[in-house]
């Protein structure tokens, strides 16, 4: 696997719009040996009311520059094309790519549209398909001007449908962020780790960006929603833990990555910040040999 360097997620809700906790942040990341850092539009208030914040945006640029950190962007999490109030929905996105090319991110990532009513089924859920289809190619169009590669993530549903849905909006810079913890909680209730390395191979193709982190496997969906403290005891659900804490088998993954060529983007929640510096040198250990299992921090 031959990467671009080694990224570490500026967390939305802990930044929650403090630009100055952010700068602290980065000379922290700078100083532990991150070269890259995802920075999401909502945690910096990056766009506001379907515009873009420029203020904002300028403050960030400034610190990013002081501590000479590359940098890729991270649209708002609720972003979803499907949902009724479309034509919002799409300012924001386009306001989300201005803001990358303002940082000059090359990667902007989306987490996919996801249907979250049950009347969205049968030929409506059709039809919202299609129509965010129409609206990637779009933006597809005003990102491919700005340099920027647009990445579906992957959430709560198969590689298969976000596969189909880049196949179909067929741009080059529209193409998939695999999220391995996504998938991992996904595939335990829908085939298992077969299943689930082989949905890796299937994004290979249009893989553009990945997201590392960890958990059990464990997708209770009785307990979304509940608080990482009263999950964590469990080993339950999306926890965004170091590579090797959890269940994910990474020396399986990464040896199918050796032609990804993007950045290896650890999704780490900040109450892991002790091992931060770990997780630095044993990621760039681990993409050399690819065959040696991730060691837990703890």
């Amino acid at each position: 696997m031959s990467i671009k360097g080694v990224g570490i997620n500026a967390h939305s809700p802990r930044i929650n719009g403090d630009i100055e906790l952010l700068e602290r942040d980065l000379a922290h990341f700078k100083k532990i040996g991150f070269d890259y850092v995802e920075i999401p539009v909502d945690g910096v208030d990056g766009v506001i009311n379907g515009k873009l914040n420029l203020e904002n945006v300028k403050r960030v640029k400034k610190a990013l520059r002081r501590y000479n950190l590359k940098v890729t962007a991270h649209a708002p999490g609720l972003l979803n094309l499907r949902k009724d109030n479309f034509d919002l929905q799409k300012e924001v996105f386009q306001s989300s790519i201005e803001f990358a090319w303002e940082l000059e991110a090359k990667v902007l990532v989306y987490h996919g549209g996801n249907f979250k009513r049950r009347k969205q089924e049968g030929e409506l859920r059709n039809l919202v398909s299609e129509r965010e289809i129409r609206a990637l190619k779009t933006l597809g169009e005003l990102a491919g001007k700005r340099g920027i590669q647009i990445c579906l993530e992957n959430g709560a549903s198969s590689i298969e449908e976000l596969v189909t849905i880049v196949r179909k909006v067929n741009r080059e810079n529209v193409g998939i962020t695999y999220d391995f913890g996504h998938a991992f909680l996904y595939y335990s209730r829908h085939g298992g780790e077969k299943k689930f390395l082989a949905s890796i191979k299937e994004a290979l193709p249009y893989l553009k960006h990945i997201h590392i982190h960890d958990n059990f496997g464990r997708a209770n969906m009785t307990s979304q929603g509940t608080p990482y403290i009263n999950r964590l005891p469990f080993g339950e659900g999306d926890l965004h833990m170091p590579p090797g804490m959890g269940t994910i088998p990474y020396e399986k993954i990464f040896p199918l990555l050796r032609e990804y060529k993007g950045i290896a983007m650890v999704e780490i929640d900040p109450r892991y910040e002790p091992f931060y510096e770990g997780i630095v040198k044993r990621l760039h250990k681990y993409i050399k040999e690819t065959h040696v299992p991730f060691q837990s921090p703890i």
